[in-house]
């Protein structure tokens, strides 16, 4: 999956008539751009538009769609040109999709139905979409989420009714969410044989292994059957109690309030639970045994989804404790990191888009300038995936050509664009980043530095320092200009800012650019 090119052409949210211009050619896109420039608002269409393809709904504004798909560039590969308008009138007529099949002897665009389009529900198979979407947001609100939840509770459904198979079946949108930062960890650990994986989290997070898990099961709302230890679980469900129990430490069943059942006038209702303790990481070994990393985190997902179980308490060993510490010590980034990681490599593969919004927040610049070469390591295939990023933090951007950032602004007419940068970050560092059309600063300096350094400057290109005495800064005694600048070289010096008085070459451009300043003023 590679998407090309997105012209939105009736509103969204603040985007009206916008290019995007993505780059196929790579692996990874990033786009950014000041506050309320619509970055975000460009992957949300996105998952707008191809959940409404997906499931063969009318489309959510108007506009046209670029992207190439199939298994391999070199065995099925297709180019797809989707123009969509939803005033065009019945369903047929609002999507106009043409296909080119980059393998065919004709190699001409084809007319197909969004009929032919959309998701097979016997299936799950599209021939025209990704395999798989995936998508992140770090901040609190659910403006992506909520574009996932019919797929999620189609796929709840079918888990409960023991419909499902995870060996096959894939959830085509997936959504990620905190409490799977928890299951891509001990996905990580389930074998000793993921040597690369357990040495990233070692080097990067100080995490060595798994000490014990305690997982709390508790009767789920479709839970009817009394007489069954596990309430009527089947399916996938049961499957994963099943596993669990012979390698589980003395299982203690209980009755008490459960938070989750207090209803709106605060009365509180009892539920059963029933805790089972995993004592080490080989009795984890022993649970997934005979499974892939990919099936078992489908397998421990799948079991939360179906509210069976309750909460996930597990205990690491880190190389910067003597003792095992709770996950929950782990900081946001740590947990941020894993959690997109993890749903990289364990819930992708061929022909899937990835759509990221801000998974950086929480990063220290150590972690943030190596971000991409994090997510590189763990997308499953590059030559049939793409990865579209939102960030805000110049160092995530360090080592990307031109080609791969979209920079979006917003002109004085509210007007939003979004072009590539002039020149590639790549080699240019933070300073030059942070002051390049990419991110727009004039200077990278403190405010009152800046200052200071404009006003020493505008003082050493005068030819002539008058002799009158003003109040320069409030609390100090009034000073003329050669007091001032004498004062200012003291404090700039002590910053490491030094004036090269004996240059005159130097002070020519001074007095230049301050003159030449000075005349536009007036």
């Amino acid at each position: 999956m590679k998407v090309d090119k997105l012209h939105i052409r009736s509103r969204f949210k603040n985007l009206e008539n916008v290019t995007v211009d993505f780059d196929e050619e790579h692996l990874m896109t990033v786009v950014v751009g000041r506050n309320g420039s619509g970055k975000s608002n460009v992957l949300e269409a996105l998952v707008a538009i191809f959940r409404n393809l997906d499931l063969g709904e009318e489309p959510p504004f108007s506009y046209e769609l670029n992207f190439q798909l199939g298994e391999e560039s070199w065995v099925k590969w297709y180019d797809i040109k989707v123009d969509a308008d939803p005033s065009r009138g019945k369903l047929s007529k609002q999507y106009q999709v043409l296909v080119k099949n980059k393998h065919h002897i004709n190699g001409e665009f084809e007319p197909v139905s969004i009929s032919a389009v959309k998701r097979d529900k016997k299936t799950k198979l599209a021939e025209y979409l990704p395999n798989f979407m995936f998508a992140y947001y770090s901040g609190p609100s659910d403006r992506l989420e909520k574009y996932f939840r019919k797929h999620r509770d189609t796929y709840y459904r079918e888990l409960i009714g023991d419909e499902l198979d995870l060996r096959a079946d894939i959830r085509s949108l997936f959504y990620a969410k905190p409490i799977h930062s928890k299951h891509v960890l001990l996905a990580f650990f389930q074998s000793p044989e993921l040597k690369k994986e357990q040495e990233f989290l070692r080097e990067n997070l100080g995490i060595n292994s798994v000490d014990s898990i305690h997982f709390v099961l508790k009767k789920p709302s479709w839970g009817k059957n009394k007489n069954d230890t596990f309430w009527g679980a089947k399916g996938i469900a049961r499957s994963f109690i099943e596993r669990l129990m012979p390698y589980a430490l003395a299982p203690v069943r209980v009755t008490r309030v459960d938070d989750d059942l207090t209803s709106l006038t605060g009365k509180k209702h009892k539920n059963e639970f029933v805790h089972i303790f995993l004592p080490t990481e080989e009795s984890l070994h022993e649970v997934a045994k005979d499974l892939t990393p990919s099936i078992f985190f489908k397998l421990l997902e799948s079991s939360e989804l179906s509210q069976i179980i309750a909460e996930v308490n597990i205990r690491v060993n880190v190389t910067f404790a003597p003792e095992p510490i709770t996950f929950k010590e782990l900081s946001e980034g740590e947990q941020q990191l894993l959690t997109v990681l993890g749903l990289l490599k364990f819930t992708g593969g061929k022909d899937s888009l990835f759509l990221l919004d801000e998974p950086d927040t929480h990063l220290n610049p150590s972690w943030a300038v190596k971000y991409l070469k994090f997510l590189r390591e763990f997308v499953p295939n590059h030559e049939t995936s793409h990865l579209l990023m939102v960030t805000h933090h110049p160092l995530a951007i360090a080592e990307l050509k031109k080609e791969q950032v979209q920079v979006m602004k917003r002109g004085e007419e509210q007007q939003i664009t979004a072009k590539m940068p002039d020149e590639s970050p790549r080699g240019m560092g933070i300073n030059l980043i942070l002051r390049s059309d990419i991110f727009g600063l004039q200077t990278t300096l403190d405010d009152d530095t800046n200052q200071k350094l404009t006003a020493r400057n505008a003082l050493a290109a005068k030819e002539i320092l008058s002799k009158d005495k003003i109040f320069r800064e409030e609390g100090l005694a009034p000073e003329d200009e050669e007091q001032y600048l004498s004062r200012l070289n003291t404090e700039l010096e002590g910053l490491g800012f030094n004036l090269a008085t004996d240059d005159p070459d130097y002070l020519e451009f001074l007095r230049s650019k301050y003159h030449l300043k000075n005349s536009e003023d007036n």
